[in-house]
């Protein structure tokens, strides 16, 4: 009995084509970081505010995230965990990782792996990033000022 000739797996992409997807991802980080760099995170995207802030006058939990990056590209590290520490602490190191994985799946040929993330940890990280966007909005408690961005 013969065996079909094996193709490619369902969902895969060519080794050139995951390198070029890579590259423009990295070409594109490159320039947002640029500009995130010159400009301190104030002036990239055309509306300034947070749509929450503009609203309520409250920071959300994202608010200052992008000062927060500027602020490492300017490796001022205690600024960037004051405009906003979750996001410095876990969402940028999460983000590494994850685009590191992929640039290993596309020099290597071989699958990204696949990142699990549970039911429990996504409540936790909800519940986390919500008494972080509560007790940034308090100023007279411990650090609550020093958490606003």
């Amino acid at each position: 009995m013969s065996h079909p000739a094996e193709g490619p797996v369902a969902g895969s992409i060519s080794r050139p084509r995951a390198l070029a997807a890579v590259g423009g991802i990295a070409a594109l980080l490159g320039a947002t970081l640029f500009r995130l760099h010159a400009t301190h995170g104030i002036a990239v995207l055309p509306v300034p505010l947070c749509p929450f802030h503009a609203v309520t006058g409250l920071w959300c939990p994202f608010c200052g995230s992008l000062r927060a990056v500027a602020d490492l590209t300017h490796l001022d590290v205690p600024a960037a965990l004051s405009s906003n520490l979750p996001v410095v602490l876990l969402v940028l190191p999460a983000i590494v990782v994850t685009w590191g994985l992929g640039v290993r799946a596309a020099v290597t040929g071989r699958p990204t792996p696949r990142i699990i993330i549970t039911n429990r940890t996504w409540v936790l990280l909800g519940i986390l990033f919500l008494v972080f966007a509560v007790w940034r909005n308090l100023p007279r408690v411990p650090l609550g000022g020093w958490l606003a961005p």
